[in-house]
């Protein structure tokens, strides 16, 4: 019992000071934070083509959408974290559209 609770306390410590990772779905090219559209410029112009937004966030230097296309489709979307562009989107790990 002793080594278990050994075990877990390294285990819980090395996850605290592991820095979170990338998917790795796709990842942009670098662009300066201060050129960044902020969630909520990214959310205005997705909501306003049709799009719903229930969450975001940074991610391989795009910004990552969890929401449903104006088509109706359930999603996660990869955007240019500066333009907006749509990047890639992938449904229940199946890749639906990516740009070339």
């Amino acid at each position: 019992m002793k080594y278990v609770l050994i075990a877990l306390t390294a285990l819980t410590a090395l996850a605290a000071v592991t820095p979170a990772q990338a998917t790795g779905r796709y990842t942009c090219e670098a662009v300066a934070k201060s050129e960044w559209l902020s969630q909520e410029q990214l959310t205005e112009q997705l909501t306003k083509i049709g799009w719903k937004v229930n969450r975001m966030k940074e991610d391989g230097g795009c910004w990552e959408v969890y929401g449903t296309t104006p088509d109706g489709l359930r999603v996660e979307g990869y955007f240019h974290p500066a333009t907006g562009e749509q990047l890639m989107l992938n449904q229940r790990g199946k890749i639906i559209f990516q740009k070339k």
